[in-house]
């Protein structure tokens, strides 16, 4: 097991890695839409999920995986009402790629609206 890290995300708010490397897998944490360059939250919700997008963009990088590289996500939307906005934010993001998805309607800690953890196979790239 590898940890993995990037200051192109924000960094861990408790004890965890952004990312673990590991079997040809990368398993990443919730990325939340937290800008790691400001420490900004969008208040927009359709902006705060491109920014954890992107941020999961970042943290899949720094384990050698890409978007395409997903093979499964799991979304946590404090309200599921905003499903729509955040799943043509999601098809953007992940173009004709389609992992196994699984989306909840949750509480998130520190006022989050979106976030969103992925497994990707890196196995064939090691």
């Amino acid at each position: 097991m590898k940890p993995l890290n990037t200051s192109a995300a924000p960094a861990p708010g408790g004890a965890y890695s952004q990312a673990v490397s590991a079997g040809g897998f990368v398993f990443t944490a919730g990325q939340v839409g937290l800008n790691p360059e400001t420490g900004v939250k969008p208040v927009d919700f359709r902006e705060e999920t491109r920014q954890a997008l992107k941020n999961l963009k970042a943290v899949l990088a720094a384990g050698g995986a890409e978007m395409t590289d997903v093979v499964r996500t799991m979304c946590l939307l404090t309200d599921i009402g905003d499903f729509g906005v955040f799943n043509e934010e999601y098809a953007l993001a992940f173009g004709e790629h389609r992992p196994a998805r699984s989306t909840f309607g949750i509480a998130l800690a520190k006022g989050f609206t979106v976030e969103i953890e992925a497994i990707a196979y890196v196995g064939k790239n090691q």
